[in-house]
């Protein structure tokens, strides 16, 4: 098969994430993505702040460190008024994400004048948006566009991020080669690149002392089939220059599309992405059954006054009916709130496979590993953090101690690394020597705040616990805002706690009642200072 590259320009607005955020570069802040910090502005760098660091670890840096949670969703968004920017380029743009984007050379190179012009134009309309969005003739230096071109989007890539002076890299047609012979073999698994998590494989490759890409390229392909695998081989065809997705390339045997009139027009962009949702199963269902898998599809929506909504949008993987339509929902909202937004109703809507690739599955561990109701809950919860922020959903996490505030604790999901299989030990099951904890079974229902309780005996007098234990009578009824009125049929306690006996500001001392009522159910309650307190419930 001929391996084909299309030359490629490659534009990536750096920090784009905290540009989305609205964050500005003199501001203390970071973009966290599964608790780990994915962008850091110059400001929190200087406090030595880098990529990849814990959330906990860069607040211990900086406490007064602002904390900003990826939104995918809003970056694509915002990028949409650079895309509208360089339409007047060229239709053909691929957006990969936001800050990201990609489009063939070939026919706007000619216009422009050549590679380099071509790319000092896109690099001029990207900074006057810019301009425009920071409302500044003088773009800070931090998000300067940075572009690359290259005979293919993996080489254009690293053209754009390598570490030049010069923000515009063109590597000349044919010299992919040249240009990554003396680049180390550590870029095969930087972002851009289709073996991004083989860091095992570039782990093995510079023991055996192969430290370049060059040092790759030389290599007998069937050896480094044999030893390594298909792996390898995709190693030696990125060091040489060629596209990962240049062999795999076939034509469709007829073109996989979908497209819909809505009768009557609608305002809704809900009703246009629950139409593409059947869209994007159909287009699935039937690549699967030639054995394919899209990477990269045009999405087209039309309005009934005739406006027209056209974007290629680009997978690193392969496209899922949740990923086409998460690509239609950002594309709507982005039109809808942009300056060019529609005068008119939806009135149809289209889907387009513009690239395919053998689909060659995905291979869950032996083990289980994450799964596909995995990841669909995980994007769910992560865009309702990104709605609600990063303590709106939490998991239950053991601790230590008598306190059941200590015991069970509420972390955010985000601290998790959103691990499905994570195990959360049950409190019960902890064998930490805790004198004063309270005897399983624990609650099963912790208040997130304690509620004022009224305990009275069958007189209506409030029961007391003196230092020593003793009540002058039994309980015999007890009330609540959250519970109402009820008859204590049975009791158990009291458990006395006494903490931090030593600490003024500090000193816990409360003795702690089991009480069954009525209704037949059960709760912890507890009187401190002369108040009683609801603090969970066991049933």
């Amino acid at each position: 098969m001929t391996l084909i590259n299309t030359r490629t320009l490659l534009l990536i607005i750096p920090h784009w994430r905290l540009i989305a955020a609205g964050v500005a570069c003199d501001q203390l802040a970071v973009v966290v993505d599964s608790d780990r910090i994915v962008d850091v502005t110059p400001a929190a760098v200087e406090h030595g702040i880098t990529l990849g660091i814990r959330r906990r670890e860069a607040q211990k840096l900086c406490a007064d460190l602002q904390i900003f949670v990826d939104d995918e969703e809003l970056s694509v968004r915002k990028f949409d008024s650079v895309v509208e920017a360089l339409e007047s380029v060229t239709p053909r743009i691929e957006i990969t994400t936001g800050g990201w984007c990609s489009f063939p050379t070939r026919g706007p190179s000619r216009y422009f004048g050549g590679d380099q012009a071509l790319a000092q134009t896109v690099v001029e309309r990207t900074l006057k948006v810019l301009s425009a969005m920071f409302e500044t003739d003088e773009v800070p230096s931090y998000i300067y566009p940075r572009v690359g071109v290259a005979d293919s989007r993996f080489v254009a890539a690293l053209a754009a991020t390598s570490e030049t002076s010069s923000r515009v890299q063109v590597v000349v047609s044919g010299g992919n080669a040249a240009f990554l012979a003396p680049l180390p073999v550590d870029v095969l698994t930087t972002k851009e690149s289709p073996l991004s998590k083989a860091v095992d494989l570039v782990d093995v490759f510079r023991r055996l002392g192969i430290k370049t890409l060059g040092d790759i390229s030389s290599l007998p392909s069937q050896e480094l089939l044999a030893r390594f695998g298909s792996p390898g081989l995709l190693a030696q065809q990125l060091a040489q220059g060629v596209d990962d997705r240049a062999s795999l390339l076939r034509p469709i045997s007829n073109v996989v599309s979908e497209e819909s009139e809505i009768d009557p027009p609608v305002d809704r962009v809900e009703t246009a992405v629950f139409i593409a949702k059947a869209f994007a199963d159909r287009i699935c269902q039937q690549l699967a059954a030639q054995g394919l898998a899209c990477v990269r599809i045009l999405v087209e929506v039309e309005t009934e006054h005739g406006e027209i909504s056209s974007r290629l949008w680009r997978h690193e993987r392969q496209f899922t009916p949740i990923d086409i339509t998460d690509r239609v929902r950002w594309q709507l909202e982005g039109w809808w709130k942009s300056e060019t937004a529609p005068t008119g109703s939806l009135s149809l809507v289209r889907l387009v496979v513009d690239e395919t690739i053998p689909d060659s599955g995905y291979q869950l561990g032996f083990w289980g590993e994450k799964t596909a109701n995995d990841e669909r809950a995980i994007r769910s919860f992560t865009r309702i953090q990104g709605l609600l922020g990063p303590d709106s959903v939490t998991v239950v996490q053991r601790g230590g101690g008598r306190r059941l505030v200590n015991i069970e604790q509420r972390v955010p999901f985000v601290a998790t690394n959103f691990d499905p299989n994570r195990v959360v030990d049950l409190p019960e099951l902890t064998d930490a020597p805790w004198p004063g904890q309270l005897p399983a079974p624990l609650p099963i229902t912790v208040l997130p705040q304690a509620e004022k309780l009224e305990v009275v005996d069958s007189d209506g007098c409030p029961i007391r616990v003196s230092g020593r234990g003793h009540m002058e009578s039994n309980p015999a009824y007890c009330q609540s805002k959250f519970l109402g009125r009820h008859l204590i049929v049975g009791w158990g306690g009291p458990w006395f706690l006494d903490e931090r006996w030593w600490d003024s500001t500090k000193k816990i001392r409360q003795a702690r009642f089991q009480f069954l009522l009525a209704n037949d159910t059960s709760h912890l309650c507890v009187i401190e200072n002369g108040q009683w307190w609801l603090e969970a419930s066991y049933e």
